[in-house]
């Protein structure tokens, strides 16, 4: 059985891979956007589950990644037969 990993979870993985603290992220989309997020925000949207898709993608773009939808070979229909 496949473990389901959360968002916090894998984007903190991917911050691990590439060697760049939260803090960091946090600053770059601060410039990017003009904005003045604390790192205190982001870490609680990732905690509560409450950040957009979009800014996951955004996160995962900026560390090299790409968000990909695959489909399963073993899903199965679940239209009533």
């Amino acid at each position: 059985m496949n473990k389901k990993i959360s968002v916090r979870e894998q984007i903190k993985l991917m911050l691990l891979w590439k060697d760049i603290s939260l803090s960091r992220l946090v600053r770059k989309l601060n410039i990017i956007h003009n904005t003045n997020f604390s790192h205190s925000n982001l870490s609680q949207k990732l905690l509560k589950g409450t950040i957009k898709f979009e800014e996951v993608v955004e996160i995962a773009d900026l560390l090299g990644y790409n968000v990909v939808f695959k489909e399963r070979e073993n899903w199965e229909d679940w239209e009533e037969k």
